[in-house]
């Protein structure tokens, strides 16, 4: 049984996003601009996707390419820092060059700039429909994104973690919540963005990505694995963690509820602020027709996860990790955990993130561990809880292990760890052992930013 902590914990605070936060570099302005260098981006209909790129010294040439099925409604331009600051201040936008059609590209700009500094590329689209393109940004003092470096080893008593190749099958993955959501191959080849949002989940098939967006329309959406389809099956508060029941056929998910209390109350001319409650609860979507209906839970539901069987475990902030069905009755007791001080099972872990295995025999979920956060292990009726991670109280650093994933095949957990400094990908057997490090290709050219939020940054199939 784990070391118990007792602590004040806030879930509300540690589990809402900001609206600000929702929209991190998704490439819709200059301020959130993607880096040039050729992934597969989706452009919206009747929008742009923005680039930027830094020029490293005066009179460097630079060759601008846009790639895509067809030159049709699509504009590639190239705008100076002065243009972008002008634009910002309130004139009109207007561009350096504009990309024309080439022989072996669909669209292309060559030039040069006479100052330093960071320039940007604009794709637009200006059709109803989505379109896939590659924007790439090439030539003399010209840096799209950062060569891939050694990792550092930032503390010398941490042994260094082995390098593996990657993992079978197909990861999808977000760069930060509400971010950018990436698909690749297992080994990091065939990068691409498909939309934005947070929590990406495939479904079973391997076929279909879940999603939470909070803004512009919050709700729970659905993509095709080649980015195409996407749309909203369900639009609500806050909605978080979309996962998939053991046959693709419903979403369960979680969402902001009602606020209960709060306001002001006054008694003899002396008034006082009431505390408030926020609910967060569970609902289903069927992926067919959207029709909705309420997953009756405790009232701090959030990140379900769903067995084959079809038994839910979601994670209540105020007591701990319980169970329910889509259409059944929620159990009243916790199985793992118990933050209710005045029970006689009295265990305040502080846990988040739940994840069933494919099988439904096992579960892992991250536990703090101060001053960190760490993976742990237990049966699925709550037996035999450990610690699958761990950290080194002698260590200088002090790195945490978060969001774990299952393998398909029940064999393998994928998780983030800022070990060497950020945040990268690691996997680990089912029991903890043979930690490597894998798909270091992609965390050379993208930024994962992980805020302990509950997040589900990644999901792997087959």
């Amino acid at each position: 049984m784990f070391k118990k902590i007792i602590l004040t914990f806030c879930f509300a605070a540690l589990f809402l996003t900001t609206a600000a936060f929702a929209f991190a570099d998704n490439g819709s302005t200059p301020q959130n601009a993607l880096a040039p260098y050729g992934q597969t981006v989706t452009l919206a209909p009747n929008a742009a996707q923005w680039f930027k790129f830094e020029v490293g010294g005066k009179k460097a040439s630079a060759t601008a390419l846009l790639d895509a099925a067809s030159a049709d409604g699509l504009r590639l331009a190239i705008y100076t820092p002065a243009q972008i600051a002008a634009w910002q201040d309130g004139d009109a936008l207007q561009a350096l060059g504009m990309g024309s059609p080439q022989p072996q590209h669909t669209l292309g700009w060559f030039g040069g700039f006479n100052q330093a500094g960071t320039y940007y590329a604009a794709a637009y689209n200006d059709t109803g429909a989505p379109i896939d393109v590659r924007v790439t940004v090439e030539g003399d003092s010209i840096t799209t994104r950062a060569a891939p470096t050694a990792t550092p080893n930032i503390d010398p008593l941490m042994t260094p973690t082995p390098r593996g190749k990657g993992i079978h099958g197909k990861l999808a993955f977000v760069d930060a919540n509400g971010g950018n959501i990436y698909i690749a191959d297992g080994d990091g080849t065939n990068l691409r963005r498909l939309t934005f949002g947070m929590d990406p989940q495939w479904n079973h098939a391997g076929t279909m990505l879940a999603f939470a967006r909070q803004g512009p329309v919050p709700g729970i959406y659905v993509i095709d694995a080649d980015g195409s389809n996407e749309r909203l099956l369900y639009q609500t508060n806050e909605p978080r963690a979309p996962t998939w029941s053991a046959d693709d056929a419903e979403i369960i998910f979680a969402y902001q509820g009602a606020t209960k209390g709060g306001g002001e109350i006054c008694f003899r001319g002396r008034c006082f602020e009431r505390s408030s409650t926020t609910e967060w609860k569970l609902g289903a979507v069927n992926v067919a027709d959207g029709a909705y209906h309420d997953v009756r839970s405790s009232d701090s539901a959030i990140t379900p996860t769903i067995a084959p069987d079809g038994t839910i475990v979601y994670n209540d902030g105020n007591i701990g990790l319980l169970k329910t069905t889509s259409t059944g009755e929620p159990a009243a007791e916790p199985f793992i955990g118990d933050l209710r001080i005045t029970s006689p099972t009295y265990n305040p872990l502080r846990i988040m993130s739940p994840a069933v295995s494919p099988d439904g025999k096992q579960i892992i979920y991250m536990v703090m561990q101060q001053p960190t956060w760490q993976i742990a292990q237990a049966n699925a009726d709550g037996g035999n809880q450990h610690l699958l991670t761990r950290d080194n109280a002698l260590a200088i650093a002090h790195p945490s292990n978060v969001a774990p994933q299952w393998s398909p095949d029940n064999q393998q957990i994928l998780f983030l760890s800022n070990r060497n400094g950020r945040w990268e990908f690691f996997t680990m057997d089912a029991d903890g052992g043979n930690v490597q490090q894998v798909l270091k290709n992609i965390t050379d050219q993208i930024e994962i930013r992980y805020d302990y939020q509950a997040g589900r940054m990644m999901s792997w199939t087959k």
